[in-house]
């Protein structure tokens, strides 16, 4: 695969992002018109990743006090005052198990140490199960706290967590 890099998402990316977020549809959640410009304009992280000019992943990355209606997001504004949030991270499969997520977690999880945030949360479909993203967050550090079936259906998640030291 080429060089990679990762950027913030610009406007002119709207299009890539929406087709890669529903690529990973179900492992996150659909991003609709409104919940894209949701992110756009208050998510302190929204970063793409980008090969040869080309969107191939998106990250978003998001903190207390927003007024998104998610279900998971409010299970962690009910636990905690301050805390960084992942809302989602998809990729597409050329973008996958070359360090691409693990640098945008390390970029967020520092950025949530040097902002005081002493949490970062996200949560992990258990059912469908997704295996590859526990994986992924247990040899990061995140360990679960919960677990929750948001929709009254039978998708479940796992509520995950890390702590992270403060900067400040």
């Amino acid at each position: 695969m080429a060089e990679w890099r990762i950027r913030p998402r610009t406007p002119a990316d709207d299009d890539r992002v929406r087709a890669v977020n529903a690529a990973n549809v179900p492992e996150v959640g659909p991003l609709d018109e409104d919940r894209l410009a949701l992110f756009a304009e208050a998510a302190p992280h929204f970063d793409v990743v980008e090969v040869d000019g080309v969107v191939v992943g998106l990250f978003v990355g998001l903190v207390e006090g927003m007024p998104y209606a998610s279900p998971n997001y409010r299970w962690f504004v009910d636990r905690h005052e301050r805390f960084a949030y992942v809302d989602r991270i998809a990729l597409e499969p050329e973008a996958r198990g070359i360090g691409v997520a693990d640098e945008l977690y390390a970029r967020f999880e520092a950025w949530a140490s040097e902002t005081g945030r002493p949490v970062v949360c996200a949560e992990v479909n258990v059912e469908p199960p997704n295996p590859r993203s526990m994986r992924f967050h247990e040899r990061r550090g995140y360990a679960a706290v919960g677990e929750l079936a948001p929709y009254g259906t039978d998708e479940r998640v796992a509520m995950v967590e890390k702590q992270v030291p403060s900067a400040t």
